[in-house]
């Protein structure tokens, strides 16, 4: 009998056709995977062994191999995943959201842009780790370093924007595909520009995904279950 419950139960956690199937375990799975390589990444931070040591390492060798050319394209590149890019974004997509009278999602994005910014602000403050040393020239304004705002602002941006286009199907199969690796190509050059430019290690850019990707898991699997109860979706 217990068999036949188990398998019951697993079958249920993979069913396409309900929130509290798939979905839900694939947002459970985000978010306990973004958590754990957050808080592995914050303890060898803390630490200050191993991991600082090769952050140090990789930033001295790249900035001894750096040209003209890649600081130019990659400062265009950080500009366009900055704050202030992402919070263009986010409140273009709340007004569009609004305008159309989906709630539901406009919470639900709202509460994943506001919340990555407040994760990543809460915890540079309370790591307080200091900046490269090579980058002085390209940071807008002092700031501890880990994690990055720019990885985490993108990273939440396009992870959400991809949601929001794959749940009310604005583009399907090879053109969602397509979509999809545009906007993660987007996120990693973002995430490289920061340590080409000597702002960021890249154990600070992978926190800034880590946080993200796990906050972000988060709000859609809460906001699920919230209107699943309800009898309502996100596409609602």
């Amino acid at each position: 009998m217990w068999v036949e419950r188990l398998r019951n139960f697993f079958a249920r956690r993979v069913d396409s056709d309900r929130f509290l199937g798939l979905e839900l375990t694939v947002s459970l799975l985000v978010a306990g995977g973004g958590i754990w390589l957050f808080s592995a990444l914050l303890d060898a931070v803390l630490d200050n062994a191993t991991m600082v040591r090769l952050d140090r390492a990789t930033d001295a060798w790249i900035h001894a191999h750096v040209t003209s050319s890649g600081l130019t394209f990659f400062q265009h590149v950080s500009q366009a995943g900055s704050p202030v890019s992402m919070t263009i974004l986010a409140v273009a997509g709340g007004g569009l959201l609004w305008w159309y009278r989906r709630t539901p999602m406009l919470v639900t994005w709202s509460a994943a842009f506001a919340g990555s910014g407040i994760l990543a602000a809460v915890v540079k403050v309370a790591v307080k780790r200091g900046r490269p040393t090579y980058g002085a020239a390209y940071l807008t304004h002092a700031s501890y370093s880990f994690p990055s705002g720019h990885s985490s602002g993108s990273f939440i941006g396009i992870a959400m924007t991809l949601f929001v286009i794959s749940t009310y199907g604005i583009l399907k199969g090879a053109w969602f595909g397509v979509a999809t690796v545009l906007g993660a190509a987007f996120v990693i050059l973002v995430g490289v520009s920061r340590v080409y430019l000597g702002v960021h290690y890249p154990s600070d850019v992978i926190g800034g995904y880590a946080v993200s990707a796990a906050w972000g898991a988060i709000c859609i699997g809460v906001a699920g279950i919230v209107l699943h109860a309800r009898g309502r979706s996100l596409s609602s």
